[in-house]
């Protein structure tokens, strides 16, 4: 019924691996979900910028800052992962630049993380500030485990394009 037809005449024709494609589709799931954080950024700065408390400019400085970082690098990971994990599904080789660059990017977000978590809470109860480390050592541990992953995905995919492409 359908006549499959080659895009590109005399070209290897090489199906990517599953397991590529696989982590592709999640991690562009990933970088969705990371894009519906981004409103919430903004209403955090919004209401910051609304707070009218001169007794602690110095800290709403720095939540300030640490907001504005979040938001960069999430709003960063949202634009290279989506672009790179669809143009990854597309098969183009330039996707994996786009994809090492938001891993990159997503250890920066580690970064921050932590940093945000020991400026909040600092001079809180030792309970709570146990259960913020802990809480926040989770979640690196679970975004670790899933960028691993991702990377032995990428890396395969340079295998893949270096065998199709040649380079």
């Amino acid at each position: 019924m359908f006549e499959m037809v080659d895009p590109l005449p005399g070209a290897l024709r090489l199906k990517m691996p599953r397991f590529v494609t696989a982590w592709t589709i999640v991690d562009l799931v990933m970088c969705s979900l990371r894009t519906l954080e981004l409103p919430f950024i903004v209403a955090a700065l919004f209401l910051l910028g609304r707070c009218e408390a001169p007794q602690n400019e110095l800290c709403i400085t720095g939540c300030r800052l640490i907001l504005w970082l979040e938001f960069s690098s999430v709003l960063a990971i949202a634009l290279t992962g989506l672009t790179g994990n669809i143009a990854m599904l597309c098969r183009r080789h330039w996707a994996q630049y786009f994809c090492f660059f938001c891993a990159l990017l997503t250890l920066v977000n580690f970064g921050i993380m932590v940093w945000q978590t020991l400026i909040c809470f600092k001079g809180s109860p030792t309970l709570t500030f146990s259960i913020a480390v802990i809480a926040v050592t989770l979640v690196i541990m679970l975004r670790t485990a899933l960028l691993v992953f991702n990377l032995l995905s990428l890396f395969r995919a340079r295998l893949f394009f270096k065998e199709r492409d040649g380079y």
